[in-house]
């Protein structure tokens, strides 16, 4: 899958609503280890079938035959969801192989000094990318308010729409850092210690 499309769909797996602790049925409950804002209500199948089969998002919960419950996933910014158990015990995405290398575990441990610079490298990028996406959001942001002021109609509708999302973006930014950072650490073929950036997607 092209860059552009796993942002793509990265981007409307954190615009999908919150879930919440009372959407989970009977005796489930949100895992204790998820960033509540990485749990996702999803009514789209298509989608959801989509989101799990690129390693994009987990299953939580699932409505079977009648029920009314509400569907959940648990969102993995960095395409590393757990795999798909069949009956069988084998992954349903056995096949599937990480488009970055940050998806593949190291063949060594690093040392201190190599751990340490590829924290200080992490931290710089991160910075960056924080400031890039910030600015960005918050100037469409300003704009859509500006549109909204002078349109009406079909247009007015859009242009609302449209800020919904952003706003939404806006609160799963840190998600959308992740794996931005993510991606350029593991582009940099100028930076050895990219080999070991899968410890810090844990």
């Amino acid at each position: 899958m092209a860059e552009r499309d796993r942002q793509m769909l990265l981007e409307r797996a954190l615009a999908l609503a919150d879930a919440r602790p009372e959407d989970f049925h009977g005796d489930r409950s949100p895992p204790r280890d998820a960033d509540p804002r990485l749990l996702k209500r999803i009514d789209d199948t298509a989608l959801r079938t989509k989101l799990i089969a690129v390693g994009l998002a987990e299953g939580l919960q699932s409505p079977k035959g009648p029920q009314k419950i509400a569907s959940i996933l648990r969102v993995y910014p960095a395409f590393d969801a757990p795999p798909v158990s069949t009956n069988n015990g084998r992954a349903a995405r056995g096949k599937r192989r990480p488009a970055r290398n940050a998806g593949q575990r190291p063949s060594r441990l690093p040392t201190v000094v190599q751990l340490e610079r590829l924290l200080l490298r992490y931290r710089q990028i991160e910075a960056e990318v924080t400031g890039q996406l910030g600015v960005q959001l918050d100037e469409r942001i300003a704009q859509l308010k500006g549109d909204i002021a002078g349109v009406d109609g079909e247009a007015l509708e859009a242009a609302y729409r449209e800020l919904g999302v952003a706003l939404e973006r806006k609160r799963a930014l840190a998600a959308q850092i992740a794996v931005e950072t993510f991606g350029r650490l593991n582009d940099d073929r100028e930076f050895p210690e990219r080999e070991f950036l899968r410890l810090l997607a844990r």
